[in-house]
C-alpha cells in the first residue's frame, strides 16, 4: 500500500515535441512581427524626413525664382532714377525694401565698384571689394551667391543704353517652410 506521505518516484512528464515547436515558433513569429513593425516605422520616418528636406529645397528654389522675377523691374526702377542721378529716390526704394524682414543690406555700386547708395551708411563711398573681396561686377545677368544656410547675396546689374551703369547688391533671407 501506498501512503499519501510517500514521494512518488515516477518520471516527470516532459513537454511533447510539438508543444516545444509551437512555443519556439510562436516566439519567433512575435519577434519577427515586432521587428517588422519597428522596421516599417523607421522606414516611414526616414521617408518623411526625405520628403521634408525635398520640400524645403523646393520652397527655397521657389523663393529664389520669385526674387529673380522681382529683381528685373526693381533694376528698371533704379535705372530710371540712376540716369537722372536721383540718389535720394534710390535710397527711398532701398529703405522701403529694408523694412521687410527678408531683406538684409541693400547697396548700389557704380561700375568701378564704389558704393553710391547703401542702407548701411558706413559703407557709402567705400569699395564693394573691401566688403566682398573676390566679387565680379562684370556680369550682365543676375547672380546669386549663398551666404549662409537660408540666405543669399544677389547681384542685379543695372543696364543703361550703352552698357552697365551699376550693380545692386542685396542679401535675402529665405522664409522657412512651416509644417503643422
Amino acid at each position: 500500500m501506498k501512503n499519501s506521505n510517500d514521494i512518488q518516484d515516477g518520471p516527470r512528464q516532459k513537454h511533447s515535441f510539438l508543444k516545444r515547436l509551437f512555443l519556439i515558433t510562436t516566439f519567433f513569429v512575435i519577434a519577427l512581427l515586432a521587428g517588422g513593425v519597428f522596421l516599417m516605422r523607421y522606414q516611414g520616418e526616414q521617408k518623411q524626413k526625405e520628403l521634408i528636406e525635398r520640400a524645403e529645397v523646393r520652397y527655397i528654389n521657389i523663393q529664389r525664382q520669385e526674387v529673380r522675377l522681382f529683381s528685373l523691374p526693381f533694376a528698371w526702377a533704379v535705372r530710371k532714377e540712376l540716369i537722372r542721378y536721383n540718389y535720394d529716390q534710390i535710397e527711398e526704394y532701398f529703405n522701403e525694401l529694408i523694412k521687410r524682414k527678408e531683406f538684409g543690406i541693400i547697396m548700389l555700386a557704380d561700375p568701378s565698384g564704389i558704393i553710391k547708395v547703401s542702407t548701411d551708411r558706413k559703407l557709402q563711398g567705400s569699395s564693394i571689394y573691401r566688403s566682398y573681396p573676390g566679387m565680379s561686377l562684370g556680369n550682365s545677368d543676375l547672380v546669386s551667391y549663398p551666404v549662409t544656410k537660408g540666405k543669399s547675396l544677389f547681384l542685379v546689374p543695372v543696364m543703361g543704353l550703352n552698357g552697365k551703369i551699376g550693380t545692386i547688391f542685396f542679401t535675402y533671407t529665405y522664409q522657412e517652410l512651416l509644417l503643422p
